[in-house]
This record gives structure tokens, C-alpha cells and sequence, in this order.
């Protein structure tokens, strides 16, 4: 027997089990039952993350998914319900004390953020071949997939990221970013969630591109070894009815603030041709604030892409940030 399963068993065997059994005439079998006392819960628990601290998950004779088995037991044992993003609804950010309000564009920085949405930096994706881009998508891919409407997200993704980069520190897109399970507290109980997010959108000194980029969970997960500004955008996709997906961007979000230790994370929910952008504010009691704009719309001829284009330079600009340049909450 491995040296981990002879302590998991010492660890079981140690509690002040209570059993009972039923006879099953069917399979003919007994079918037992622990009963375990909170005394009995809190020792298991304590004798857990005993064992959990001192597992290197860098050996390799530690059995595959032992890590994730641990953490599972743990969760039945604190009776914690797992949800997934993408089954989050406006009722559960209720439950989590995470409330929603309106952001509104400042009618007098409209043109601020169209000129800033068209800037051009010579030798990058202009904006003329980001409109031929779009056509070409418009006139050629499905839009009845998620997976189609991501190809139209990738271009004005790519834009503006060529637009960010010259200098000192770029702009990098990471697909499919997991986030691992995270627990919040509620009444009664507690919860956790876990998931994918679509897009991470991350901003962060330009030597550390080439790390990111090779293994984005580790770099993400150990922030501390990059020196210098680092700041994420959380993305989603969405066929369509893309404000249906903010409880689950939201969720994201605030998964992502709690796993950074952030107070702030922005992000925007999309189907490529509208575009919501939102606030996440988490708050020192673990509640938190999301708020979002009105639905933004490319447009039949594109006169909504500069629009588009500036707000996505400013929420990367400004990705931990509640101060706001070109919307109000009044």
C-alpha cells in the first residue's frame, strides 16, 4: 500500500465512526452507513488539511486525482453545493448578496470614445482591415454557433490588442481559461462554483509574454513571480440573448477577484455583434456589486464598431478599476 493510502486509512480509522447496517435481499448484500457527529466532522476535517498541507503535488508517486478526491470529501463533509458558471441565474447572485445596477455612457464622451476606438499605431491591424475582416465573417461564417459568432469576438479582440502592444507591455487573449472551484458563503451555508471563462484578455509586461502564453494556469495562479502591473479581462460568449449570460459572467468574475484577491474586475459579455460591458466591485463581507451597460450594436454598416472598439481599450486600460472615464452610475 502506498505511504498516502496508509495515512488516509489511519485518518479514517481514527474517527469515532457510527455505523449501521440494512440488508439489501436483492443484491444480498449490507449495506453500510457512517454516521459521523460535528465532532466527529471538525476532527475529519482538521485531519484533512493536516494531510492536504503536506502533499507535494509535484511527486510523481502520488496517485492521479487524489488532489480532487480530497477536495470533493471536503466539500461533502462542509456540505457544500457546486454549481457550474454556466448554470448560474440572477437568483443565486441573489443568495450570494451580489447585486446588479445599471452603467451609463457619458453623452458627451461619445466622441472621445469613437476616436479612441479608430486610433491607429502604424504597422498593426488598421481599422480599415478590421472592417474587411468583419465583412468577410458576415458574408462567410454561420452565425448559428457559438463557435462562429468567437471567430467575429477574435477580430475585434486582435484589433484592439495590436493597437495595445508597442512598448513595454502587451496585450495577450487566452481562450478557454479555467477557473477553479471556489467557495462562497450564503445563508445557510456555503457554495461553490467553478468554470470556464471564453476569453481571458490579459495586460502585463512584455517580457513575461512569452511564460504567459507557454502555460497560462501557472503563470495566472503565481502572480507573484512576475514583476510589474498584470490586470485580466473576463470574456464571455454568447450566441445570442447576451444579457441572459451576466449572472454567469458575474459569477466568473467573482470568482476571479476572489482567487486574485482583487477588489475590482471588468469584463464584457458578448455575441461579437453586441457587446455589454460590466464592473464587478467584491466587498470586504465577500458580497459583491456588478454592474453593466446597455447592449452595443456593430451595426448593419459598422457604425457602431469605433464605439465598440474604444470601450474595449478602455475596460483593458482600466481592468481593476471602479473609477470610471466614460460611463456613470447616475
Amino acid at each position: 500500500m502506498l505511504p498516502h493510502a496508509r495515512r488516509i486509512k489511519r485518518i479514517v480509522t481514527g474517527l469515532r465512526e457510527r455505523l449501521s447496517h440494512s440488508y439489501n435481499p436483492n443484491n444480498q448484500i449490507f449495506v453500510y452507513r457512517i454516521y459521523l457527529t460535528a465532532g466527529d466532522t471538525n476532527e475529519l476535517l482538521q485531519k484533512l488539511e493536516e494531510f492536504r498541507s503536506k502533499l507535494d503535488e509535484g511527486d510523481e508517486d502520488l496517485p492521479v486525482g487524489l488532489i480532487d478526491k480530497l477536495q470533493e470529501l471536503r466539500n461533502k463533509l462542509e456540505d457544500v453545493k457546486h454549481t457550474s458558471f454556466s448554470r448560474v441565474d440572477p437568483i443565486t447572485l441573489v443568495s450570494l448578496g451580489i447585486s446588479s445596477g445599471p452603467l451609463f455612457l457619458i453623452s458627451d464622451k461619445r466622441q472621445e470614445v469613437e476616436n479612441l476606438g479608430l486610433a491607429e499605431t502604424s504597422g498593426y491591424l488598421s481599422i480599415d482591415t478590421t472592417r474587411s475582416l468583419i465583412c468577410l465573417v458576415r458574408d462567410h461564417v454561420a452565425m448559428v454557433t457559438e463557435a462562429g459568432c468567437r471567430i467575429l469576438i477574435n477580430i475585434l479582440l486582435l484589433r484592439v490588442v495590436s493597437v495595445m502592444c508597442p512598448g513595454d507591455t502587451t496585450v495577450n487573449i487566452i481562450p478557454e481559461f479555467p477557473l477553479p472551484r471556489t467557495i462562497f458563503k450564503r445563508d445557510p451555508g456555503k457554495c461553490s462554483f467553478s468554470g470556464v471563462v471564453d476569453f481571458l484578455v490579459t495586460k502585463l509586461p512584455a517580457r513575461y509574454t512569452e511564460y504567459l502564453l507557454g502555460d497560462p494556469t501557472t503563470a495566472l495562479a503565481n502572480p507573484g513571480y512576475i514583476k510589474g502591473p498584470i490586470t485580466s479581462n473576463i470574456f464571455e460568449a454568447k450566441r445570442d440573448n447576451v444579457r441572459a449570460a451576466m449572472p454567469q459572467a458575474a459569477i466568473a468574475a467573482a470568482s476571479y477577484c476572489q482567487l486574485q484577491d482583487l477588489s475590482v474586475v471588468r469584463g464584457v459579455v458578448t455575441s461579437g455583434e453586441q457587446w455589454i460591458f460590466f464592473v464587478y466591485e467584491r466587498r470586504t463581507d465577500g458580497t459583491g456589486l456588478v454592474l453593466s451597460s446597455p447592449e452595443y450594436s456593430l451595426g448593419k454598416n459598422l457604425e457602431g464598431l469605433a464605439l465598440v472598439l474604444g470601450l474595449l481599450r478602455d475596460s483593458i486600460d482600466n481592468a481593476t478599476s471602479s473609477n470610471y472615464t466614460f460611463f456613470t452610475t447616475l
